[in-house]
């Protein structure tokens, strides 16, 4: 396979002048939707910087349905996972489709070493290749992006350091995904047909794994829901990965009035929803992650199992437990933080519930067939 690397081995580049609006950039997503996000800060500044350059995406079918109508660019590759396997024909031809591209940046999009996507980025002949260090790295990656000094910095801001070497300023890293406006405004419309009020706030909550593979118990999130809905105008909406329906599915029939007739059959669907969020809560899960991205209120019921590194840090509209198991969070303090990263949304006398309809939900969660609920928020990873 030497041939598909050399164009890569032998092209040089210099720093900061890498980039122009001549350009040609490949990202590869390797397959990892939080590490995407990560990256999406210097995506929209080189976007913005150098409008005239042009982007390229290898991207996997199961994020077809969210990148590709985000309006990144119209330049993409969606690849099967039988395709990055080095001993298969498919991965040859894959290689050879991006050698052709005339790209001068590839940018490998993961936090950790993705050796296959590697050796596309250098079989793509891009002379400046960004990606995860490790010591396997070249040639295939030569501008690494190297854990920091403070391991606890959180991931979603270690790319900020790469920005000043590409031309670019910190100030111009804006991490939001791009969602197309139409789109938008369409599921801002379905949301307010079932959801007319609008001082009744729309709270979403994400029972899927989180990224070290634990999650709160549903019969806790479930308490938790319970509460929310019994102490302000609200309606619960639960949104995570619609390729772990059967977890969403087991946690919405056990809720009571969740808006019905959304779509929520696409990734994109759900992060489109997520944008009409008044809060979300989350373990440590991608749309925890694309949540604090787009600024949306948001408090993680993260384990001991997630690092600090996963913590969003200096954030007003977020707030992260890290609970034990075993550990009780008494209804009165969650309730201040959800008020707190609200920023009052939650406390205001049109958001909060009369005795009647306190009433009402009480009697209509009684009745549930669940069994009895706690008296307070207790972590069970």
């Amino acid at each position: 396979m030497r041939p598909f690397f050399r164009k890569g081995e032998e092209a040089s580049f210099t720093l900061p002048r890498a980039l122009s609006d001549t350009s040609r950039v490949l990202c590869l997503d390797t397959g990892d939707l939080s590490d995407f996000l990560f990256y999406m800060p210097l995506i929209n500044a080189i976007r913005r910087h150098f409008p005239g350059c042009r982007m390229g995406f290898l991207i996997p079918e199961k994020h077809e349905s969210l990148v590709v109508p985000s309006g990144f660019t119209k330049q993409f590759i969606i690849y099967k996972d039988g395709q990055i396997n080095p001993w298969r024909p498919a991965f040859g031809d894959l290689l050879r489709q991006l050698g052709s591209g005339g790209y001068d940046m590839a940018m490998v999009m993961s936090m950790q070493p993705k050796p296959r996507f590697e050796l596309a980025a250098l079989a793509s002949g891009a002379a400046l290749r960004l990606g995860p260090s490790h010591d396997k790295s070249w040639p295939s990656i030569n501008f690494e992006i190297r854990p920091p000094r403070d391991k606890d910095l959180y991931l979603g801001d270690r790319l900020s350091a790469a920005a000043p070497f590409l031309g670019l300023s910190r100030e111009e890293l804006s991490p939001r995904w791009p969602l197309p406006m139409e789109k938008l405004r369409q599921m801002g419309q379905q949301v307010h047909f079932h959801k007319p009020n609008p001082d009744q706030m729309l709270i979403g909550i994400d029972p899927g794994l989180g990224k070290s593979g634990h999650a709160i118990a549903q019969d806790n999130l479930l308490f938790l829901a319970r509460q929310l809905t019994s102490q302000l105008m609200c309606r619960v909406l639960p949104i995570g990965d619609p390729d772990d329906l059967d977890r969403l599915k087991q946690f919405e029939v056990r809720l009571s009035d969740v808006p019905v007739g959304l779509p929520r059959e696409t990734a994109l669907d759900m992060v489109l929803l997520l944008a009409q969020c008044d809060l979300f809560i989350a373990g440590n899960t991608d749309f925890f992650h694309f949540a604090v991205a787009m600024g949306i209120p948001a408090i993680g019921l993260f384990t001991q199992s997630d690092k600090a590194c996963w913590i969003p840090k200096g954030r007003k509209k977020v707030r992260v437990l890290q609970l034990k198991k075993g550990q009780k969070v008494e209804m009165e303090t969650l309730m201040a933080i959800v008020e707190e990263v609200t920023e009052g949304r939650a406390g205001t006398p049109a958001s909060i519930m009369t005795p009647e309809q306190v009433a009402a939900t009480e009697k209509e969660s009684t009745s549930s067939s669940d069994p009895e609920t706690p008296d307070a928020l207790t972590a069970d990873d």
